[in-house]
């Protein structure tokens, strides 16, 4: 019986990781079309205390670097560290990404869209580690 459940999961992560490989690939076309309202966030965070662009592109490169990994099979950290990473960062617990995020005076959807997308590739990722390890 484990060598059936085994079979199956080989397709499902292949299907996962060509996701992961898809979704990746429309995060890069989506951040081309937020120039617009990236520099309205640039000219709204010049008189905050912290950069929402910032974050957004640290956490874009952290998780670009680890859809990379998964995509590759060349995992530079351990699958199991990644996975631990990726379950404590929550995007939208982040203090400065949250109220920004519900501010009502501010309106970026397609921004706010890129941080939907980015966090559903955190979880993809973990799924396809979570997957990889069983």
């Amino acid at each position: 019986m484990q060598n059936l459940e085994a079979a199956n999961q080989v397709p499902q992560v292949l299907t996962t990781k060509a996701y992961i490989e898809q979704v990746l690939n429309q995060l890069l076309l989506d951040y081309q079309n937020t120039q617009l309202e990236r520099e309205k966030i640039a000219l709204w965070e010049a008189n905050q205390e912290f950069s929402i662009l910032g974050i957004i592109e640290l956490l874009t490169d952290e998780l670009r670097g680890y859809a990379f990994q998964v995509i590759t099979n060349d995992f530079a950290v351990k699958a199991s560290n990644i996975l631990e990473e990726l379950e404590k960062l929550k995007i939208l617990e982040i203090a400065e990404i949250q109220d920004w995020y519900l501010a009502s005076e501010l309106d970026y959807p397609q921004m706010k869209h890129y941080i939907e997308i980015l966090n559903y590739l955190r979880l993809l990722i973990i799924e396809y580690i979570r997957d990889i390890k069983a």
